[in-house]
């Protein structure tokens, strides 16, 4: 059992920084078992991966080729280079998704957007769900992970399942610390159910949590006798929350008897391997050429052509309930800002909602003599121009007039029993899942 005596007297503040001691202690021993397994290198002298062309060079197009090079660099980095890798990216839509192999049960309430699928001698096979190739962090992190998990099976060290917690301390130990300790969680901001209304949404990586991950890339840069200006060019990589975990954990190490280094077995740096070449690591794939085009999964064209070829209506009416609401609405807010402010004007509490309205009323009245045309597509709803016999934005056929989107559906069984050579909708066809380029 390692030590950390002094660690247990961390300061009262340090309570959410840091995982538990028990953790600690086990985590250490953990890396200790690696150390002694695989040797000190990879933890001592394996690049430190940032998310930058500097340690991703290769050219990101947004399909299977782009995932495939990016996990065949980061073999490269943990020295498994001459391994094959074989990718299959599933959309999330059913009719599209298809047979998923080897994805393993999120039995531990946990999702896993990037899996190994299975090694059958020098092939690695990976799943990915389209969805995390949207957010860069999400995919260079998980497909990072992936590789740890691939580099404890291929040497034979004991793993679980893609669950297990070591597979995130070995990715630690190969240097891929700063990027899945960033990913560990991370928060993303997304409309709720109006346009006002937004809501912070967790996305985790991983097992471990946050805390542990950088305690775990503490221990690493303590082991390696970084510099305090190096260290906190680290630190400035990560979130803010994750590099305050950073900070404290290295802190906390930093009183802890014997060091960090001799508790890991660490040998004095000059019997340290030499590091590894980055500009070797970072050769491009000559078996790859840049003429093979892939099929894009990095733009999200929304609505854009997903009508093309089918009708949809163009939905006439006035606009006097929108430019009602919106005066209405508009007057009420900027009262409440404009009363709110010192030195502004005084307003009486009951003369703004005279005010907004009067300009309700005043927008109802004028907005019918305005009209407003528009797709009848919910997804859509773009403006039609009067001579639009498509609509620019779904490319949608418009083959008709409606009053209200309400009406497109009876609109539309009775234009297809009117023209029976259109044939009936296909139920199968919908929006691709597309994604977003990691680090290049």
């Amino acid at each position: 059992m390692l030590h950390l005596h002094a660690v247990s007297t961390e300061r009262d503040d340090d309570g959410l920084m840091l995982p538990p001691l028990d953790e600690r202690r086990t985590l250490l021993d953990q890396l200790v078992a690696l150390v002694k397994a695989r040797g000190p290198a990879p933890l001592l002298v394996a690049p430190l991966l940032e998310p930058s062309p500097r340690f991703f060079p290769d050219r990101w197009q947004g399909g299977d080729g782009s995932l495939r090079r990016l996990v065949r660099r980061l073999l490269g980095y943990a020295g498994l280079g001459q391994l094959r890798v074989e990718v299959a990216i599933y959309d999330a839509d059913p009719a599209r998704r298809g047979e998923v192999l080897g994805k393993p049960s999120s039995t531990r309430g946990q999702d896993l957007v990037v899996w190994l699928a299975g090694i059958e001698r020098d092939l690695v096979k990976i799943g990915a769900e389209g969805s995390a190739m949207v957010d860069p962090h999400t995919i260079v992190a998980a497909a990072a992970r992936v590789v740890a998990h691939v580099y404890r099976r291929h040497f034979g060290l004991a793993t679980g399942d893609a669950f297990d917690p070591r597979i995130d301390l070995t990715g630690v130990y190969l240097g891929f610390g700063v990027l899945t300790a960033d990913a560990a969680l991370r928060y993303t901001v997304r409309t709720a159910a109006g346009p006002m209304q937004t809501r912070r949404t967790p996305a985790r990586l991983g097992v471990l949590s946050p805390q542990s991950l950088c305690f775990l890339l503490a221990a690493q840069l303590h082991a390696r006798a970084l510099p305090r200006a190096e260290r906190q060019r680290i630190g400035k990589l990560l979130q803010a929350n994750q590099a305050a975990f950073l900070r404290h954990a290295y802190a906390a190490l930093d009183r802890a008897e014997p060091p960090v280094a001799q508790q890991l077995g660490v040998p004095p740096q000059e019997q340290w391997p030499p590091a590894p070449d980055l500009a070797a690591l970072t050769v491009p794939f000559t078996d790859d050429p840049d003429a093979v085009l892939e099929a894009r999964r990095d733009e999200d064209p929304g609505i854009a052509g997903v009508n093309a070829g089918k009708p949809v209506f163009r939905v006439e009416r006035s606009m006097a309930a929108r430019l009602g609401r919106t005066l209405g609405m508009g007057a009420l807010m900027l009262g409440g800002v404009v009363a709110g402010m010192k030195g502004g004007l005084q307003l009486d509490a009951g003369t703004i909602p005279m005010i907004a309205l009067g300009l309700g009323v005043t927008g109802l009245v004028l907005g019918r003599f305005l009209r407003e045309s528009r797709c009848s597509e919910p997804r859509c709803g773009a403006p039609l121009a009067p001579g639009d016999r498509v609509c620019p934005r779904c490319r949608g056929e418009v083959v008709g007039v409606i009053r209200h989107p309400r009406e497109r559906l009876a609109a539309e069984e009775a234009w297809r029993r009117a023209h029976p050579e259109a044939g009936e909708p296909d139920p199968s066809e919908s929006t691709p899942t597309v994604a977003a380029p990691p680090v290049s």
